[in-house]
């Protein structure tokens, strides 16, 4: 059903991810096989080199039928695109012109980094345009075009490389840029997550009122310094999930062109039984106080939940504890410490293994997941390798540690695969990277003194967040140390974000929980093919898995029928427990 051809750059293949981690059945197609009977969607993502002959079988494949969609390069296309080319893009901001189900309900400033300024022509429906940071407009982003029987959705901007690059940065190898208003003081001298960060202190940011619970607006203008938090004051912070919904774009343009088709397009969706989400709290456990643990320990008990206790070296907790913790369904993680700066706590691969190996000895328990103390960090990928060496499954580490770096920094609530485009046979790393979203919240009317940390906020950012996380289907993922668990509005916090998740309908888990279920949703085998005029679905799974959510797209006119909708999009939805192999036939959408 959608037939995908990967560009020649490192990443374009990031194309693979985007509609793995989707949940969404296709195969790589060559030019040579592709058939609109067969493949009646092809997805050309980034920059291909295609001959003459190539190109005139992709317009006979739109003529009879097919829908194309080309992301983030023309490839001589232009007369088949319906676009005349300006040049290269260097980066912009996708602005929505047009109502239309691509691009609808996103709501973040879709910056984007590469692909092509381009100009529609004739009949093309514009749906977005490019604009840079002062608002003048570089050429049309999202353009809709009918050709024949088929139809062409051209994406200008490359969405691939876009949500590589604010996922993974730059290498960190000296401090970062301070945001201008002083609320995100990131050179000092501390090399960190943030140092590589590639988001706009401007234009990607949102300010959000003091105990607002939710009213935000883009942030477009310099705001005074926030060093010092009053009750009064606006918070300005990374509010928006770009990445992710530079990845919705991508899969409403897929949804659109299966509607347009009448296509049933299945997918399975990212958690375990239906969860519009998942929550992730986080403990990392500086000091190693044994009676602060306990005191919060005790907390999440109460709460019902489950959460991941990154410990810190040296010293630790008695060993009675980490059985507690263990006995409370909670996880013990690493956190990694490179920046006290002793023989054994600085930044090397050999430090990162004794201090495993040294939390092992201690606990019985192989880390499958990490933090890095004070989110140090250096280079790019360097230390995903390590982590991928030793066993390492899950990586927290993209996060804040000042007030204005708090949120969606890496783009997202989504995990991610880094992709290793810098060794010669670019792979994607066996690491899942759980973004952080902030250090500690404290209840909204805690005085200006309660924000003791320079990455403390109330809890109604974090509300916010949660919100934005739910709404794109994510992981919201928040870090209360035990340290701070006596400090005033902490415990309140706390409280609220997990009532709220409740209420909202997630479930909080703990990263490895999070990374088991990622692995065994991706190793479901997926298969769709067309037999007479129905289409067959079949599901493999070596194992049994429970809770899987099977979706189908559903005709636009049937909307009143779904019972979840995918960035605008009706399903309809079944859970069940797949083992062995399962088939479904799908049937073709009516044509009317």
């Amino acid at each position: 059903m959608l037939g995908l051809i990967v560009g020649e750059r490192a990443t374009d293949r990031y194309a693979v991810e985007i509609l793995a981690h989707a949940g969404i059945p296709f195969r790589n197609v060559t030019l040579k096989n592709l058939h609109p009977e067969r493949t009646p969607i092809c997805l050309l993502a980034g920059q291909k080199s295609l001959t003459t002959e190539e190109r005139s079988r992709l317009q006979w494949f739109v003529q009879q039928g097919g829908s194309l969609i080309a992301v983030g390069a023309t490839n001589g296309l232009d007369e088949l695109l319906g676009i005349q080319f300006g040049g290269e893009l260097e980066q912009g901001w996708i602005r929505l012109i047009s109502s239309h189900p691509i691009g609808s309900g996103l709501q973040s400033s879709l910056h984007v980094f590469g692909g092509v300024a381009v100009k529609a022509k004739g009949d093309s429906q514009v749906i977005a345009e490019v604009v840079d940071s002062n608002d003048n407009v570089l050429g049309d982003a999202v353009i809709v075009r009918q050709v024949g029987q088929g139809q062409v959705i051209f994406i200008a901007p490359d969405l691939m490389s876009s949500v590589v690059h604010i996922q993974q940065g730059i290498a960190v190898t000296k401090d970062g840029t301070p945001a201008p208003d002083g609320s995100a003081p990131i050179d000092d001298g501390i090399l960190k997550t943030e140092d590589g960060h590639v988001l706009d202190w401007r234009r990607d940011r949102i300010v959000l009122g003091r105990g607002t619970r939710g009213e935000g607006r883009e942030f477009k203008a310099q705001h005074s310094a926030l060093s010092t938090p009053n009750s009064a004051q606006p918070w300005v912070f990374f509010g928006q999930p770009i990445a992710d919904e530079l990845r919705a774009l991508i899969l409403q343009a897929i949804f659109f062109a299966a509607q347009q088709k009448k296509l049933p397009l299945p997918m399975i969706w990212f958690w375990q039984g239906g969860l519009p989400a998942v929550g992730l709290i986080s403990h990392d456990t500086d000091g190693n106080e044994p009676e602060l643990a306990k005191e919060l320990l005790q907390t999440v008990q109460q709460l019902g939940i489950v959460t991941t206790w990154c410990v810190i070296y040296p010293g630790g907790y008695p060993p009675s504890l980490y059985r507690s913790i263990l006995d409370a369904g909670c996880e013990i993680a690493l956190h990694f410490d490179a920046f006290t700066g002793t023989p054994f706590t600085t930044w090397s691969k050999r430090n990162l293994r004794i201090q495993w190996q040294w939390l092992k000895d201690a606990t019985g328990v192989a880390a499958v997941s990490n933090k890095n103390h004070y989110t140090r960090w250096e280079g790019r990928l360097e230390f995903f390798r390590w982590c991928e060496e030793l066993g390492i499954k899950a990586e927290q580490s993209k996060g804040p540690s000042k007030h204005g770096t708090v949120g969606f920094l890496f783009g997202g609530s989504h995990p991610w695969r880094p992709l290793d485009e810098e060794s010669d046979r670019p792979r994607f790393l066996n690491v899942t990277a759980i973004n952080l979203f902030s250090q500690d919240m404290v209840s909204d009317d805690t005085p200006p003194e309660g924000f003791f940390h320079p990455a403390i906020v109330p809890a109604s950012v974090g509300e916010w967040l949660l919100r934005q996380t739910v709404r794109v289907g994510g992981v919201a993922h928040f870090l209360f140390h035990p340290a701070h668990i006596r400090r005033q509005g902490t415990k309140a916090a706390l409280e609220r974000l997990v009532a709220l998740g409740h209420e909202l309908g997630l479930k909080w888990q703990t990263s490895q929980q999070i990374v088991e279920w990622l692995e065994k949703r991706r190793s479901i085998e997926q298969f769709v093919e067309k037999i007479g005029d129905k289409w067959r679905w079949r599901l493999k799974a070596t194992k049994p898995v429970e809770g899987i959510t099977s979706l189908r797209l559903l005709p636009a006119e049937k909307a009143h029928l779904a019972n979840r909708f995918v960035f605008g999009f009706p399903f309809a939805q079944s859970t069940e427990t797949l083992e062995g192999e399962k088939e479904r036939w799908l049937e073709q959408m009516p044509n009317r």
